[in-house]
């Protein structure tokens, strides 16, 4: 890459999922100077460590690609533990530790962001980005692109595990069609997740939009383990960003635009801490008022998800080795007033974790697709090493606690279907201390050991062992309050987590909006020269996961960009 010069035409703050879109599409143009910037570490094409090339991932759990910092409330800092939210620090970002499941989401969510102000994306209007970003190996047909830089692929039914396929014929029974493509079908039904991947390693953004051939462009720029810390001003205007190395050294770069795609917690951080964001609390914070726009931080969106797990019979283990964490899923309506089709999902798993443990441990994870809850991101301090409060207020609406009853309740029956018993136990159970499971998720050589004589244990002695593991790990038996209101919705309350499709914290909107952040090309309203550029724009979460939509979003927002300069 080209040295270092004074001044650029655009510098992106943050080379995850969406940064390595923007500075990719943008440096195409030889007479752009781009600076890319990113607190964690590289992955140089063709070096990748062989965790980030699994396409399990291994790579979720190693904390070195992790920001250490990332701490949340899934309810309120009052009713909740401060727990963390494992966030990529690395090129790529999540992108290169996460599942890369590939869901567009609904036409109908996008619609919805149109009719919030966000003109121009509608589904028609989003649907040529999709297509843009994607080579799709299953379908060739005019819904899907086929020379985009993201591979997307679907496990094929033989690959399926033995639990994946029991709960399939026991969905099928309950009246759940097929879904054989979940980016072009939108029905209600069952089917196998979407995956961004090669054949044998994952596709992360970094792996597929800072390609060897990207980076040898002489006006992009990539630094890495350097963190941007404010936005530097001048009458009204962005000039680019100060930043803090490793060594604690400050440096400042400047710029004609600053593009922000740092994600949906830390984006809103970084213009908080530039004196952006809702006036009074900034004041409080300690931090100048600049621009007061009340929405900064506010909208926090995630999907809200139970667990529900079984013990695996040892035949019905899915094969060792380093293979996809194949996923399936059912998507379906809860029919509660006020809610939109499709506004329920469940992730059925039988291959959690990396060890011979996680081999034995399925679940059904019901989700809610479209939460009515919203929460926020507020800072501490001025102080950029505070970090921000991120409290998801889960549950605060009661229509999403009705329908995570409602999910949780088909997970019951689903795995109470006496074909699915026959892959597992006969009771499910939720984890009520996971913390003495998870402790054995570190990769390490005596994790694996640790994990391998649990899991002959349970192998040879099933029912000692699991009394024993239940002892420790706090396992309850989901029949025992399933058809209990008071007791069902207490769990709720007491288990419900999140997801990593975190958005909504500086939403796109009209002008006129106070609690829009950004209009539509991702300017932010009353700021020149700022742009922001990842799901934080997102005014809604979409009803799948998030990692696809966000390269959508940086493929729209990175043409907007450049054809303001061109």
């Amino acid at each position: 890459m080209a040295d270092a010069p004074s001044e650029y035409d655009y510098i992106v703050v943050g080379a995850g999922a969406a940064g390595c879109v923007i500075a990719s599409r943008l440096s195409a143009v030889s007479s752009r100077r781009i600076l890319l910037l990113e607190a964690g570490s590289d992955v140089p094409p063709g070096k990748e460590p062989a965790d980030i090339r699994s396409v399990f991932p291994k790579a979720a759990f190693n904390d070195e690609y992790m920001w250490p910092d990332t701490f949340v409330h899934w309810t309120t800092r009052e009713k909740s533990p401060r727990l963390p939210l494992p966030q990529g620090r690395i090129v790529g970002g999540s992108s290169t530790v996460m599942g890369m499941w590939a869901m567009r989401g609904r036409p109908e969510d996008y619609d919805a962001w149109a009719a919030q102000g966000a003109r121009g994306w509608s589904w028609i209007d989003v649907l040529p980005y999709f297509r843009r970003l994607e080579t799709d190996i299953d379908f060739h047909d005019a819904a899907h692109g086929q020379d985009g830089p993201l591979p997307i692929r679907r496990q094929a039914t033989n690959e399926w595990s033995p639990f994946a396929q029991a709960v399939r014929s026991a969905a099928t029974r309950r009246g759940f069609v097929e879904i054989s493509d979940m980016n072009r079908d939108f029905g209600d039904g069952h089917c196998v997740l979407p995956v961004s991947r090669y054949e044998h390693s994952r596709a992360s953004s970094g792996i597929c939009y800072l390609t060897a051939e990207v980076r040898r462009r002489r006006n992009l720029t990539l630094i890495t383990r350097i963190n941007a810390t404010r936005l530097l001003w001048e009458n009204g205007r962005v000039l680019g960003v100060e930043a803090t190395r490793e060594d604690r050294s400050i440096v400042r770069f400047k710029a004609r635009e600053t593009i922000v795609a740092a994600g949906a917690l830390r984006s809103p951080a970084l213009l908080m801490r530039s004196g952006v964001g809702p006036g009074r609390q900034l004041k409080d914070a300690g931090v100048a008022v600049r621009l007061d726009r009340p929405g900064v931080g506010q909208n926090l969106q995630n999907h809200a998800v139970l667990y529900a797990f079984v013990w695996l019979h040892p035949r019905y283990l899915e094969a060792r080795g380093d293979r996809p964490a194949g996923s399936t899923y059912l998507r379906w309506s809860s029919e509660i007033d006020g809610c939109p089709r499709g506004d329920l999902g469940m992730y059925i798993r039988s291959y959690l974790v990396w060890h011979e443990l996680g081999r034995r441990l399925a679940s059904l994870a019901p989700a809610l697709a479209t939460p009515a809850s919203r929460g926020s991101v507020s800072l501490q301090g001025p102080d950029p090493d505070l970090p921000p409060v991120i409290e998801f207020n889960f549950l605060s609406d009661p229509r999403d606690l009705q329908r995570l009853m409602i999910g949780l309740r088909l997970a019951h029956a689903l795995l109470s279907d006496p074909h699915v018993a026959t892959t597992s136990g006969p009771r499910s159970f939720i984890l009520r201390n996971p913390a003495a499971v998870s402790r054995y998720n570190r990769p390490s050589r005596w994790n694996a050991i640790r994990s391998a004589a649990i899991a002959k244990a349970l192998d040879l002695y099933p029912g000692a062992a699991q009394r024993a593991l239940a002892r420790v790990a706090k396992m309850t038996p989901i029949a025992s309050f399933i058809d209990d209101d008071e007791r069902l919705a207490d769990f709720a309350r007491a288990s419900v987590s999140g997801t990593g499709h975190v958005c909504g914290t500086c939403r796109m909107g009209l002008s006129s909006d106070p609690e829009a952040v950004v209009d539509p090309t991702g300017l932010v309203l009353g700021a020149d020269g700022l742009r922001i550029a990842d799901a934080s724009i997102m005014p809604t979460v979409p009803s799948g996961n998030t990692h696809v939509p966000t390269v959508m979003v940086a493929e729209k927002i990175a043409d907007c960009a450049a054809r303001r300069r061109d």
